[in-house]
């Protein structure tokens, strides 16, 4: 039961960081923090309202989540502006810090997160594939042994996007200069021990 609390955020570790392009380090310590205790404990929340995705981005990213649901045979996602506000909260907090890390507050959704870098222009539908690619390792099991390399962490941004009990995500993107922050939310939590993906 222990582990099945600590892998309720779609991700946790560094070593399946949301985008591949970060930029070099500089002396100001680590970018990607980990998730504190705290963050992994499950709390008991009110499920998501249905609502429609307010503008052309919100409804690329919910597009591109459930085409590759449709693709393994999951429900589609409702979009939910209550999801949507805690991602856009958090996504503002990392631009506005610098940091990359997931949100130690015990929210009880799950969570991935996207960051890239420079003067390229990244579509919804590259953010949300560069989840759906950790696909290339995941191997169809029972959770947590859903990973070629062994290591669920490499395939846990793949799983929650697709987590067939999930019923509900809110993303929101936050910029500044040349960096981009993408924070989905995801209720029911996926990623849950001794379950299947879909």
């Amino acid at each position: 039961m222990r582990r099945s609390l600590l892998l309720i955020l779609a991700s946790l570790l560094p070593a399946t960081a949301c985008a591949d392009a970060y930029p070099p380090q500089t002396g100001r310590g680590p970018l990607i923090e980990p998730a504190s205790q705290s963050a992994r404990q499950v709390v008991p929340i009110v499920p998501p309202r249905s609502s429609r995705p307010s503008d052309q981005i919100e409804s690329r990213l919910l597009a591109a989540h459930n085409t590759e649901r449709a693709r393994v045979g999951a429900p589609p996602l409702a979009w939910s502006d209550e999801l949507e506000a805690e991602a856009r909260a958090w996504a503002g907090e990392l631009i506005a810090t610098g940091r990359f890390a997931h949100d130690p507050s015990m929210h009880g959704h799950g969570e991935n997160l996207w960051s890239g870098w420079g003067g390229r222009t990244f579509t919804p539908e590259d953010m949300v594939g560069e989840w759906i690619a950790k696909k290339a390792q995941y191997r169809p099991g029972v959770f947590p042994n859903v990973s070629r390399t062994g290591d669920w962490v490499d395939v846990g941004h793949y799983t929650q996007v697709v987590w067939s009990g999930t019923t509900h995500v809110g993303c929101a993107i936050a910029a500044r200069d040349d960096r981009s922050v993408l924070a989905c939310r995801y209720a029911p939590p996926g990623n849950i021990d001794g379950r299947r993906a879909y």
